[in-house]
């Protein structure tokens, strides 16, 4: 989850950095352009990300820790009774921890190699744009019409590589943020309740078991 948040940022960071626009440019509208779509591309996906992070995360925990608060409520009916149980609720709740981990684990490297494809086209983006800003700031300078005229060549040349570069950075960053991360959390979402749910049912049938040693001693 990290990695893909992280990733997000960076996102962000690079509209940021491409909404500086070279003034008198002839690109200046195409990355302005740019700098919109990947600051709303940013901005939507982090609102998702909040949402799920609470279902994936926070909701098959709080499940778990209130199965656990319920068996736990029960020593005050009969201490002894809970007790006997108390190695079972240990490996339960061990065991729901360590699954619990272990999907985390799995997202982490899932969201590592995302990130990883973000990042790089990222800094294709935030680099391009930076050496593009250079090369017309070079060519303002010269006095002499002719080298500026041979500079601009260049500009428009190396102008149009890096939209076509551009563009195909913002795919891999939208395919990322569209499918990848979704997929990721999807599956992140299912491993974090699959795990509580088990837990929780397990802890359900030790209840009952304390019910049944509870009418026992009566």
């Amino acid at each position: 989850m990290k990695f893909i948040i992280a990733s997000l940022l960076c996102v962000c960071l690079a509209s940021v950095g491409l909404a500086q626009p070279m003034a008198g440019s002839p690109y200046d509208a195409e990355l302005f352009s740019l700098a919109q779509e990947m600051g709303q591309l940013g901005e939507n996906t982090g609102k998702a990300l909040v949402h799920q992070y609470e279902e994936i995360v926070v909701e098959p925990q709080q499940q778990l820790e209130q199965a656990i608060d319920e068996v736990e409520q029960r020593r005050e009916q009969d201490a002894e009774c809970v007790a006997a149980e108390d190695e079972q609720i240990n490996s339960i709740v061990d065991a729901a921890h360590e699954e619990l981990h272990v999907c985390g684990v799995t997202a982490a490297h899932d969201s590592a190699e995302i990130a990883s494809d973000v990042n790089h086209a990222t800094q294709q983006l935030v680099f391009g744009g930076y050496s593009l800003g250079r090369t017309y700031q070079h060519c303002q300078r010269y006095k002499n019409s002719v080298l500026k005229q041979s500079c601009m060549a260049k500009f428009y040349v190396k102008g149009t590589i890096y939209l076509v570069n551009a563009r195909s950075s913002i795919k891999t960053i939208k395919k990322s943020t569209n499918e990848r991360i979704p997929a990721v959390l999807s599956e992140s979402n299912s491993c974090t309740h699959v795990a509580a749910d088990k837990a929780v049912v397990a802890l359900n049938e030790i209840n009952a078991e304390i019910d049944s040693c509870i009418a026992k001693r009566r």
